[in-house]
């Protein structure tokens, strides 16, 4: 009896979760992903439902939406990773991409649509065999102190007196988009563009704050990253906080940054107005777009024969720099840069205040 009862409670258990489900095996894979993106939408930043939603319209429907979710299976999903990797999708856009149609089938496992996930039995995406890996390349201490003079030269008057009046112009386009004080910021901090075009007045702290080291307590001038810009699909530019909590972090200042940083302060700015902030149509300061960064540091980088820097290759010359210092350790060049992990190191707690790395940028990039 006591078996019977059992059997029926699992039957009526069973038929209830049915009830329940809004997907069946009939349904299509686009009925799923409508859910997922919803989800995603309830609990990630803005950015990562646009991207996902942009993947899945241009990439992943057009040949998996009207799949039925009973046919989602290990060889379908074979067959279409397979194709992608022979229309040319880098491995890293094929695991963006891995990642979506899991997630949109992982909706039909809870909805007892599948009995499991076919995604995770997939063989591991890796490169093509002999492609060539790009190394990280930052920049060279010549190559720093070159484009950081050329892009401090040239005529500050409205008539030019240079014997290049073409050279004179791009640099006036520098000092236009604010690259020179821009870019030591990047060299001197390590962040993200976005992150950069993401602060506010507020986030620094030129006056420093107190820090223990060497039994002394010294100020340590800093800037807290909160937040950073991102394009949003019928939002526009969006300022919103880091994805993780190794994002939201205090990095200290090189003593090069500071100064700048407070010549270029007067005290009487609003502490929310965008640091590096751009004139917007209504001539109030606005938050600058990272796009528009990048297409400046493209139209004066031939200059000074520079062709292949983008804005993160001041990233890597910052991680480069701290890597080459051998008193910080792996968890200190996690907590700088703001990662889950540097190199080797994955599982030490991190988030701390180093500020022996503003004296070791300073040394190298002042």
């Amino acid at each position: 009896m006591t078996a019977a009862n059992a059997a029926l409670q699992d039957e009526l258990q069973d038929r209830a979760s049915k009830r329940k489900a809004v997907l069946s095996p009939g349904a299509r894979f686009r009925e799923a992903s409508t859910i997922y993106l919803a989800k995603i939408e309830a609990k990630r930043e803005d950015s990562t439902h646009a991207l996902y939603e942009q993947w899945l319209k241009t990439v992943i429907l057009p040949t998996l939406g009207e799949l039925r979710l009973r046919e989602c299976d290990v060889a379908q999903m074979d067959a279409f990773f397979s194709d992608l990797e022979q229309r040319g999708y880098a491995a890293n856009t094929r695991r963006v991409l891995r990642a979506v149609v899991k997630g949109v089938l992982q909706q039909a496992v809870l909805h007892h649509a599948i009995a499991s996930n076919p995604v995770p039995e997939l063989e591991q995406i890796e490169s093509p065999k002999g492609q060539a890996i790009a190394r990280p390349r930052g920049l060279t201490l010549e190559e720093r102190r070159r484009f950081l003079t050329w892009m401090d030269g040239g005529c500050v008057e409205k008539v030019c007196t240079c014997e290049d009046p073409k050279v004179c112009h791009m640099q006036r386009v520098a000092r236009g988009a604010d690259l020179p004080d821009l870019i030591r910021f990047g060299l001197g901090t390590g962040l993200r563009i976005s992150e950069i075009c993401g602060l506010r007045v507020r986030d620094l702290d030129l006056d420093g704050v107190p820090v223990v080291a060497d039994d002394d307590i010294r100020l340590v001038q800093v800037v807290t990253m909160a937040g950073n810009m991102a394009w949003v699909r019928g939002k526009g530019l969006v300022r919103h906080s880091g994805k993780t909590a190794a994002a939201l972090r205090v990095i200290p200042l090189p003593e090069f940054v500071a100064t700048r940083l407070t010549a270029r302060l007067h005290g009487d700015e609003d502490p929310n107005q965008p640091l590096f902030a751009a004139g917007g149509a209504d001539g109030q300061p606005t938050f600058r777009w990272p796009s528009n960064v990048r297409r400046s540091v493209r139209a004066v980088r031939t200059e000074v024969g520079l062709d292949w820097m983008t804005p993160h290759t001041w990233r890597r010359t910052y991680a480069t720099i701290l890597d080459d210092e051998m008193g910080f350790t792996d968890r200190m060049k996690a907590d700088l840069m703001g990662q889950a992990r540097f190199l080797k190191d994955s599982y030490v707690s991190r988030g701390e205040l180093h500020p022996d790395a503003a004296v070791v940028l300073d040394a190298a990039l002042r």
